[in-house]
């Protein structure tokens, strides 16, 4: 297997919603553990919220993050936005979804994921710079699932 087809399967992985459902049960269970001294109930509805944010803000941010990659023409810049949107669109939601429902930590809820958010957002920036041709990066920029075999991509 290629570099660029290990690559390839990566991003498939990452665009999918199953990437997205088994990344998010890391959240989940920090989220269960920093508000466990309110009770199991409450503990466990801050794992439910924030295992249902995490994924959904996973697979819609990939989402967010490849348009972001399609503004910009340069790759070190379009890597740059890339972050900044996904960074972005993480914390409205997860903050926004918290505080709705009253998690009563949300700042420690939230402070296990910073450096794993800043590694996947980085990360994925750079996956796309690695696996979207210069001609593509364009507000067209397909997910890796849509393309039909690897050298459409």
């Amino acid at each position: 297997m290629t570099r660029r087809h290990a690559a390839l399967q990566l991003r498939r992985l990452t665009d999918s919603l199953w990437g997205a459902m088994l990344g998010a049960l890391v959240y989940a269970a920090w989220a269960v553990f920093a508000n466990w001294d309110f009770g199991p109930p409450i503990a466990l509805r801050a794992g439910v919220v924030h295992w249902l944010a995490s994924t959904v803000l996973t697979y819609t941010g990939t989402g967010v993050m490849r348009r972001c990659f399609a503004t910009v023409d340069r790759p070190l810049e379009a890597a740059a936005i890339t972050f900044i949107g996904g960074m972005t669109y993480t914390y409205v939601l997860l903050l926004a979804a918290h505080h709705l429902l009253g998690t009563p930590h949300i700042a420690l809820t939230l402070a296990a994921g910073v450096i794993p958010n800043i590694l996947f957002c980085g990360s994925y920036a750079l996956l796309l710079a690695r696996t979207t041709p210069a001609e593509s990066n364009a507000p067209t920029v397909q997910t890796a699932a849509q393309c039909n075999a690897i050298e459409d991509c």
